[in-house]
């Protein structure tokens, strides 16, 4: 219904207007309906009486015609009369004319001659009209309707023979104003009758008229004529106006009945359905209103559902927030009971110890021997926490850590006695014949230290016990410097992404020698930062936050594009080297960033090379050592970075398909001075050329280390002796005034 696209903030309102527009839908269907139909009857009454008026005056024309051919006949057959027409006497034809006319009130006659002359019976004789010659040459008797100065007029012809044809008789009558009276009071009904020339049928319209016509046939080829007899539709419709406007009275008489009713009823129905929407209103704000409604109606019905349906959410409620505040697989009491707890301590200003005891490697356990039994073996441990700290609430507040609130006197609040305490629950626990060891830590955290970081007491003590588990500790008290100042670390990062595109963040490049060849053979990108305020900032300040806040990627990528760029550059100033960039551990399993590098790599036909670490491919092996054979066959070189610095192992060296091997400076550095360091370096450069990888050696600072390197076969060096990290533009220079002095010295 088109009320439907109004909003109504009163259902009464919307009742009582439904209703009366229903209701007055009907009483105005119906009045149109009694008015159609008393239009049509009347007009129906109304036709009957035009087509009677239009009969007699068919019946009159047809008489008429009757009388002036038999008049106009016997004129013609008159023996004297033929002999003055033949004769052409004048005066004797203009006299019988005359008693002719005497005797047929408003009747004219004339005699109309074969050479066209036409003779009244005033003796006045003009030359007739060519349309009225012609019919009575080619039709000899002709009738039908003759206009003379715009007025109609009935005319008969009937010749006059003597032997031959001497003349025409033509009797005529003015169809003018006086006919049509006479015709209109034949008529029942008060009509209006009027002949038109069929020339202007189309032009004259009868709006607001029941209209009758008959087509008048011409005199010959004249031009014929319609008669229009018409009766006012007001006129018509004029007998029922009482009883239309009885109707219409009626009508507003039952809207405003309908008005009158459809407020009572909607006021019957919506003040029960008032008080359901305020019980509504204020179960939802908290509140319990019961609904009183006497009926026995649907209404009352209802009322009384939403009355036991209140109980019953309450009573769901209830039981909702308690299995809010409980783990569902332990039962303990979860971390929303333990905010609730800490809260409510904390607003009597009681000192707060929270103590979080850390199940370690709890996903190993809970993989071996299922989440059920893992479960249990938190419970286990609760009990058992319970059994040393009597009084104290156990909570659960993750999947790996139980938390204690130190409040009681018999809670230990030194780190002595939490160690204790945590080396007395560290024993196994059996689960179902099953014998689970349970390796403990424990994070503690002061409520003091609240107002000094941006996280809570709890979220402190979490943080401790990361810490904790991290280095192997076996309890460890939150610290504030260790825990750094997270929110100056993602407005580094919200910076450093600001850097990408202000040109703070650029790169430079540090030419990789060949030994052999006494050339530069390539170029490593290293990213560099110029803050505006802060000055250079290290990489090893930024790349690792970008690494734990999951901007590495973002990083990477635009290192690669740069390098893309500053490569085809470097190439149309002369100088085409590939370009070494180094890659995080995390891109190294990344299978959407390897199809992005291997795409805009193809599409810049760059030549680029990747430097990894041995540690990228421990995580996930099988993907990494994937993801690079995938960067081998779209030509991008690969480069095993940092070697020696940390953990290396032969077998991941065997594996890793990689065109080249970077020794750590930190062996370079040293030596000549350690004969250990030059046989582990002499040792690596063998290793790596048997594996078919070239080697570079990092950190060369002087021309004894080169002059070392180059004795035990290393392929490339790079280091301060060579150059240090410079511009693209500082290395364009340095490539030219390198290449100026061998021009020289040659």
């Amino acid at each position: 219904m088109v009320i439907d696209r109004f909003r109504f903030r009163s259902m009464r309102t919307k009742i009582t207007l439904v209703y009366s527009v229903i209701f007055g839908a009907i009483l105005t269907l119906v009045g149109l309906a009694v008015l159609i139909s008393i239009k049509i009857n009347a007009e129906r009454d109304v036709k009957g009486e035009l087509a009677a008026s239009v009969a007699v005056f068919e019946k009159l024309w047809d008489l008429t015609e009757e009388q002036l051919a038999a008049a106009a006949g016997i004129l013609a057959s008159d023996f004297g009369f033929r002999e003055a027409v033949a004769t052409e006497d004048v005066a004797t034809i203009a006299s019988a004319l005359q008693n002719l006319g005497y005797r047929f009130e408003g009747v004219d006659a004339l005699i109309v001659f074969p050479d066209g002359r036409l003779l009244q019976s005033d003796e006045t004789v003009i030359d007739a009209p060519d349309g009225l010659l012609n019919a009575l040459i080619s039709e000899g008797s002709p009738s039908g309707v003759i206009w003379i100065d715009g007025t109609p007029v009935q005319a008969v012809a009937v010749p006059v023979r003597a032997p031959m044809i001497v003349g025409w008789v033509v009797f005529s009558v003015k169809m003018d104003s006086g006919r049509m009276s006479a015709l209109e009071d034949l008529s029942a009904i008060p009509v209006t009758a009027s002949l038109r020339s069929l020339q202007n049928v189309e032009a004259q319209a009868h709006q607001g008229s029941i209209v009758a016509t008959r087509v008048l046939e011409g005199f010959g080829e004249e031009q014929g004529a319609e008669l229009v007899i018409d009766y006012p539709r007001d006129a018509a419709m004029k007998p029922y106006q009482p009883m239309l406007l009885a109707i219409f009275g009626f009508s507003l008489a039952g809207i405003g009945l309908a008005i009158a009713s459809g407020v009572a009823v909607a006021r019957s129905l919506t003040r029960p359905i008032k008080l359901l929407d305020q019980a509504a209103r204020a179960m939802s704000a908290g509140r319990r209103e019961t609904v009183s409604v006497t009926s026995h109606d649907e209404i009352g019905r209802l009322a009384d559902s939403f009355n036991v349906m209140q109980d019953n959410i309450a009573s769901r409620e209830r039981d909702i927030q308690e299995l809010a505040r409980r783990d569902r697989e332990t039962g303990l009491p979860n971390r929303l009971a333990l905010d609730e707890a800490f809260n409510a301590a904390a607003a009597e200003a009681d000192p707060l110890q929270v103590l979080i005891i850390r199940v370690r490697r709890f996903q190993h356990v809970r993989a071996a021997i299922g989440h059920s039994a893992s479960a249990k073996a938190l419970e286990l441990l609760a009990m058992r926490l319970q059994g040393f700290l009597p009084g104290e609430t156990i909570y659960r507040v993750s999947a790996t850590d139980l938390c204690v609130l130190a409040r009681s006197s018999t809670t230990p609040r030194e780190e002595a006695g939490i160690r204790r305490l945590v080396m007395a629950c560290s024993q196994p626990v059996t689960i179902e014949n099953e014998t689970v060891d349970l390796l403990l830590c424990a994070g503690i955290a002061a409520s003091g230290n609240a107002e000094l970081v941006s996280i809570g007491t709890v979220d402190q003590a979490i943080v401790a016990a990361d810490q904790a588990d991290a280095g192997q500790l076996l309890v460890n008290v939150f610290d504030l410097d260790a825990y750094g100042n997270p929110v100056e670390t993602l407005s580094l990062m919200s910076a450093m992404l600001g850097a990408m595109n202000d040109g703070d963040l650029f790169l430079a490049y540090q030419p990789k020698y060949g030994l052999q060849s006494d050339e530069i053979q390539g170029l490593e990108a290293l990213i560099r930062w110029r803050h505006p305020v802060r000055g250079m900032i290290a990489p090893d300040q930024f790349i690792p936050i970008a690494e734990e806040t999951g901007h590495i990627r973002q990083l990477t990528e635009w290192v690669v594009q740069r390098a893309i760029e500053d490569q085809r550059l470097l190439e149309a100033g002369g100088f085409s080297l590939p370009v070494s960039v180094n890659v995080s551990g995390r891109q190294i399993c990344d299978d959407s960033f390897a199809m992005w590098a291997i795409g805009i790599v193809k599409n810049a036909r760059a030549k680029l090379c990747f430097e990894i670490t041995e540690t990228a491919v421990i995580d996930d092996p099988t993907r990494a050592l994937a993801i690079i054979g995938l960067f081998r066959q779209a030509g991008i070189s690969i480069s095993i970075d940092d070697y020696g610095a940390g953990l290396s192992s032969l077998s991941y060296l065997k594996q890793i398909p990689a065109n080249e091997l970077k020794i750590d400076k930190s062996f370079i550095l040293t030596l000549g001075r350690d004969t250990s360091e030059s046989l582990m370096i002499k040792s690596t450069i063998d290793l790596a050329h048997a594996l078919g990888m070239r080697v570079v050696a990092e950190g060369v600072e002087t021309e004894g280390a080169l002059n070392l390197l180059r004795e035990m076969g290393a392929d490339m060096v790079q280091g301060y002796f060579i150059s240090r990290p410079q511009t693209r533009e500082a290395i364009l220079t340095f490539f030219n005034e390198r290449q100026e002095r061998l021009a020289h010295v040659s």
